[in-house]
């Protein structure tokens, strides 16, 4: 009986060696991260843009203007604008830990399918872009190229 006992516990010890290896195993460093992070940042760096030219009637000059302007925004306004508070981080694209290219002095213009803002590298070829219309996408290279001449 000793021995069955002792089969079982070993099995037991086995079991629960796994489940902690599989358990600590799953956070990676190197892990890839999630398109809706990326989609994410972008979509409140496109709010930011738009609530600039909302307000001035025209595109922001430069990264700078944007993120003083952002900076002068309160908390209840970043909130209604869904651009939330981390002003630094949704200039990064958390893909290719690389800022957002983006067009200033654009003016958004829903009528348009202009590309506004992109990831600098992306990931896998691909690009997740903000369009002056609203809508974010990925595109590869040539149909970004296409985008920013529109």
């Amino acid at each position: 009986m000793a021995r069955v006992g002792g089969w079982w516990a070993g099995y037991g010890l086995v079991l629960a060696s796994c489940a902690v290896l599989v358990w600590c195993g799953c956070s990676s460093s190197a892990a890839p991260v999630p398109q809706s992070d990326a989609k994410d940042r972008l979509s409140k760096l496109f709010n930011l843009y738009r609530a600039y030219t909302d307000k001035n009637q025209k595109g922001p000059p430069n990264e700078e203007a944007l993120r003083e302007f952002g900076q002068k925004l309160s908390p209840q306004e970043r909130a209604d604008r869904l651009i939330g508070d981390d002003l630094e981080g949704i200039f990064t694209s958390p893909r290719d830990q690389q800022k957002f290219v983006v067009q200033y002095n654009v003016k958004v213009n829903p009528s348009k399918n202009q590309a506004l803002a992109w990831e600098a590298t992306g990931q896998n070829g691909m690009r997740f872009v903000a369009l002056t219309m609203g809508y974010f996408v990925e595109y590869d290279e040539k149909t970004l190229n296409e985008a920013k001449k529109k």
